[in-house]
């Protein structure tokens, strides 16, 4: 069926007796509408990328300042072992805040598709907050009241993309005046049917997301969208440079939601959206700590380790740790090399870690070419990026974990003890 949004249409005719002969109906190909907003969304989302790069670069920069400063405090303070440990402990809390910064924009940019799954807003939006704190100047305040922890079933990309659309709207209505930015997760238990501004929301068990702002006035025209102003003249249906208010609606119709708008004259919009809670998980995460792993368990049998990675200093520093934890490493720094030499002694390794992005043989092909010569070999795969494998693909094939980088070598060593004990 051509793709121009063209109708067609069947009339249907009737016997003598009066019984149908026909029917008739009316067919429309929605291709290109679906191709349309597949490209707006994308041109949204780059848009709102656009908007953090100059914040999220100013960020970096002064993460890799601390790092490059602590790191050169370290190295003249060698003959105080308390201050060099204190200095280290500040490269390494700066380093995870950068490796944090890249997870949220990579989850923010990557997603494509429909993937709905039992999720955790408060998870986003708590990671997203942390990315708009370095976005916002100084004079917008940013307040919290994360009181539900409770899941819905969404696309995690989606429900990201929809937040912060939402929270950069309230920005630009605040940027010359500056505001409070307010951010709430509850839960709402709705025992009838009630109807909210002509929206019908059903009984159920809702999480409802409020994001407040005070900024001024958001006047123009709704697309059809319930707002509901207070004392205001108009409405919108665009909140301002950002996100349209049509797409919030598609992202919340989509997840089977009900969104309502508050707007005050130069006082502030409040946006209010319910999303049924999740069929199943919807205790909060257990906040009791992971069982401790004792760094000082020895190795009943030494275990040998082929770790492949063409970054050298990614290879030296594992190399090291694992080594002082009683491991055997054998290195290479590309896939050639290593399968070359897992196929002449299969037997000579107890587990794999392999990069994905490597010339010549990339990680997911290695993995493959072991599994074929030892199907029960245990590989790691990690990688910083790529859009060529996930997660799921990676266990589908036989991978045991999929890890992004960076990882930190004790986490490291607790994902390598658990593998080799469960084999």
């Amino acid at each position: 069926m051509p793709g121009n949004g063209k109708k067609f249409k069947t009339i249907a005719e009737s016997k003598e007796d009066g019984q149908p002969k026909g029917f008739h109906g009316i067919v429309t190909d929605v291709t290109e509408q679906k191709i349309f907003e597949s490209w707006v969304q994308q041109s949204r989302k780059l848009e709102t990328i656009g908007m953090m790069v100059s914040s999220i670069s100013h960020d970096f920069n002064n993460i890799l300042s601390g790092i490059f400063g602590y790191a050169q405090l370290a190295k003249i303070s060698l003959d105080n072992p308390r201050k060099v440990s204190e200095q280290i402990d500040q490269i390494l809390t700066a380093s995870q805040r950068a490796a944090e910064l890249v997870q949220q924009v990579l989850s923010f940019s990557s997603g494509t598709g429909d993937q709905k799954k039992p999720l955790r807003v408060y998870l986003i939006v708590k990671e997203s907050i942390k990315l708009l704190q370095s976005f916002f100047p100084a004079f917008i305040e940013i307040e919290t009241r994360l009181d539900s922890k409770q899941m819905i079933s969404a696309d995690p990309v989606k429900i990201h993309q929809m937040f912060m659309g939402l929270c950069l709207n309230a920005y630009q209505a605040m940027k010359k005046n500056g505001g409070l930015l307010t951010v709430s997760l509850t839960d709402e238990k709705i025992s009838q049917p009630k109807q909210v501004q002509g929206m019908k929301i059903p009984a159920g068990e809702y999480l409802k997301l409020s994001v407040t702002d005070t900024g001024h006035d958001r006047s123009g025209k709704t697309a059809g969208i319930p707002v509901h102003p207070e004392n205001s003249a108009g409405t919108t249906g665009k909140l301002t440079d950002g996100i349209d208010l049509d797409a919030v609606q598609m992202i919340v119709e989509d997840h089977d939601g009900v969104l309502v708008v508050h707007t005050r004259p130069d006082k502030g919009t409040t946006v209010e959206i319910f999303f049924p809670m999740a069929g199943i998980g919807k205790n909060p995460v257990s906040k009791e700590p992971a069982p401790a792993v004792s760094e000082n368990r020895g190795q009943s049998t030494r275990k040998t380790i082929m770790l492949v990675d063409d970054e050298k200093a990614i290879c030296q520093i594992f190399e090291e740790f694992l080594t002082g934890q009683g491991y055997g490493v054998k290195l290479f720094e590309n896939g050639v090399a290593a399968l070359n030499a897992f196929e002449a002694d299969p037997s000579g390794v107890d587990l794999v870690i392999t990069d994905m992005t490597m010339p010549e043989l990339t990680g997911d092909k290695l993995s493959e070419k072991i599994l074929k010569v030892r199907p029960d070999m245990p590989i790691i795969l990690w990688c910083g990026f790529s859009e060529d494998i996930s997660e799921d693909t990676a266990i589908g094939m036989g991978i045991k974990e999929y890890i992004q980088k960076p990882v930190s070598p004790r986490n490291l060593l607790q994902i390598i003890r658990k593998i080799l004990d469960e084999n």
